[in-house]
Order: structure tokens, then C-alpha cells, then sequence
């Protein structure tokens, strides 16, 4: 299998990934009236991330496997990520309470 991605793409994607799993789950438990829908679409959302993204797969390039031994990098990558993250829930969390197909 040919590898893919430079480490840009490897962080962009991980981080677009978690705020789109992070933005939809709230708002589809909005449309559905029950919170735990929310829960179950960000955790079904999720769990693939930790396969996909792990730099250990086959299909990521020789600069992504070596990713792990970049602390500082990837202290801050995973910074970015949880400021993407959470920017993506609270607004997610924003839209299901205002609501606006209602």
C-alpha cells in the first residue's frame, strides 16, 4: 500500500476530523431531542480517529511514523487539536441550543 501525507496533513486532518466529529454530535442530538444521540454520533465519530490516526498505520509516510519522536511538535500539534476541539464543541453546543431549524 503506497504511504500518504506529509505530518502538515497528518496534524490538519486529525484536527478537522475531531472538530467535525465534535461540532455534528451535539447538533444531531439537538435534532433528535435526545442528548445521548449526541453522545453515541461523537462517539461513533471518534473512535475511528484513534485507528486512522495513529502513526504507527502502514499508510502514513516514513515522517509521520517518526512523529512520536518529535515531543516538542507534537506537544504543540496536540495543543492546535484541542483548541480546534474544543472551538468546534462549544460551537456545536451553541447551534444546539439556539436552535435554528426550530
Amino acid at each position: 500500500m503506497p504511504t500518504v501525507a506529509s505530518p502538515t496533513t497528518y496534524f490538519l486532518a486529525n484536527r478537522v476530523w475531531w472538530a467535525v466529529a465534535l461540532l455534528i454530535g451535539p447538533i444531531a442530538g439537538a435534532i433528535s431531542g435526545e442528548p445521548l444521540v449526541g453522545v453515541a454520533v461523537i462517539g461513533l465519530l471518534v473512535l475511528p480517529s484513534f485507528l486512522i490516526f495513529d502513526t504507527e498505520r502502514s499508510w502514513w509516510s516514513g515522517a509521520v511514523r517518526r512523529l512520536p519522536e518529535e515531543p516538542k511538535r507534537t506537544r504543540s500539534e496536540t495543543r492546535k487539536l484541542t483548541l480546534w476541539s474544543a472551538i468546534a464543541l462549544l460551537t456545536g453546543l451553541a447551534i444546539a441550543f439556539m436552535r435554528p431549524w426550530a
